[in-house]
């Protein structure tokens, strides 16, 4: 069986994070360049890349260990680990498997408030949104709890004969099952929610497809979490399944950073009247400062076609 050279894994970590983190404070440098404010969707943001930090730093210092116990587990090392060093590597990915999940989550709840932000005058939409974030705070606590169950009692957690049984080793890939299908779920419901509200702008077919292009933009997470969990259930090369588990929360921090980027493409515009300056019949109000999260249309309708407000906003100042 191959394996990854474990220099080239602590590379291939700290680039994509490098990367991630130098995304993420140009995501700051345009909001704040923009309004010079930051909103909640960008607290988020913040978090989900500092919590990524901790995830890397904690990877890196475990991957000698890793590697040890992979090696072994696969037959090509006669050098097994102690009873110590098993008991540190349970907590090791207990740990990561947490904070994966915390990770990730935290990225869609930045989307999510930068939804509603968008689209929040829209009492369909809201409803709509509502319902999401419900799903969607469900799956995160399913998804993290049951990482304390992954040997099949939270008892037997840090107990090697248990963990390592063929018993635990099924339920183990069940549970890693069950976590892609109920993160593509989500993601898919999160992706699902602007694209609902496209159908009732009235703008230019190139333009509906630059927006849809950028909320779909969340796909490639899709793409990364099925890779991974089809590599962590089938098996592979020595450490493939942690390079999964190292680029898809790296590349989730980078996609949340990417839509702000669009700002730097887009031509000058008059600036006009956003979502969020607008009550629910139509009039305007103080802007407060969210022209950033504009979109370019002329009378938009609200989801379901029952309230129509005559608004133009600017597709060039979208910016996640």
């Amino acid at each position: 069986m191959s394996s990854l050279p474990k220099d080239g894994l602590v590379a291939l970590t700290w680039t994509f994070t490098g990367v991630a983190v130098a995304l993420t404070v140009g995501r700051y440098a345009i909001r704040w360049r923009g309004f010079h404010k930051f909103q909640t969707d960008d607290i988020i943001h913040g978090l989900a890349c500092l919590v990524l930090i901790g995830y890397c730093i904690t990877y890196t210092i475990a991957f000698p260990l890793n590697y040890k116990v992979e090696f072994f587990v696969a037959g090509l090392s006669n050098e097994a680990p102690t009873p110590a060093e098993m008991d540190r590597y349970f907590h090791f990915i207990i740990a990561v498997s947490a904070t994966f999940w915390i990770i990730n989550y935290l990225v869609k709840f930045s989307f999510l408030a930068f939804y509603r932000l968008i689209f929040g005058v829209s009492k369909e939409f809201m409803v709509a949104w509502w319902c999401v974030f419900g799903f969607t705070v469900v799956t995160f606590f399913v998804n993290f709890i049951s990482v304390f169950w992954a040997c099949g009692k939270a008892e037997d957690l840090y107990v090697m004969a248990q963990c390592t049984s063929p018993s635990a080793l099924k339920v183990t890939a069940g549970v890693v099952t069950m976590w892609c299908v109920l993160n593509v779920i989500s993601d898919l419901t999160i992706m699902a929610l602007p694209l609902w509200m496209l159908k009732g702008l009235q703008m230019k077919t190139g333009q509906k497809i630059g927006l849809a292009v950028i909320f779909l933009i969340a796909t490639i997470d899709v793409i990364f979490d099925i890779l991974r969990t089809i590599y962590t259930v089938d098996g592979g090369a020595i450490a493939l399944d942690t390079l999964w588990d190292i680029l898809e929360p790296t590349i989730t921090v980078m996609v949340s950073a990417l839509p702000s980027y669009r700002t730097l493409f887009g031509d000058k515009r008059k600036k006009s009247t956003s979502y969020k300056t607008l009550d629910y019949s139509g009039n305007t109000r103080r802007g407060d400062g969210f022209q950033d999260y504009e979109l370019s249309t002329s009378h938009v309708s609200s989801i379901g076609g029952a309230i129509k407000s005559n608004v133009t906003v600017d597709t060039t100042r979208l910016a996640e």
